[in-house]
């Protein structure tokens, strides 16, 4: 159960840096229309990026050793679990505030 936790909260934290995140918005903004859609979506993202981590970080879940076929269970694990893990990261970023004023 840990390894799920670790890569959907690395998903989640990729899925934040590519498309939302102010320290990367020279990045992001200057998406093209279709990668920007495609960035927006947390489902979509966090299947690659959980492709992409469990290629590059592998633990062995479920007994299966480290694979195409654990990469494929990982990938839509976080198909699953990067919204949600964006969704409660964005409540708590709203939840902090922010030291600017708004008009």
């Amino acid at each position: 159960m840990m390894p799920l936790i670790i890569y959907s909260l690395l998903c989640a934290a990729m899925f934040y840096l590519g498309s939302r995140a102010v320290v990367t918005s020279f990045l992001w903004s200057r998406y093209p229309k279709k990668l920007a859609r495609f960035m927006d979506c947390a489902a979509c993202t966090g299947f690659w990026w959980g492709l992409f981590w469990s290629v590059v970080v592998p633990f062995d879940i479920l007994g299966l050793a480290a694979g195409w076929m654990t990469s494929g269970v990982i990938g839509l694990c976080m198909l699953v679990l990067t919204p949600i893990a964006a969704g409660l990261m964005q409540v708590a970023l709203d939840h902090l505030g922010s030291v600017q004023v708004e008009p």
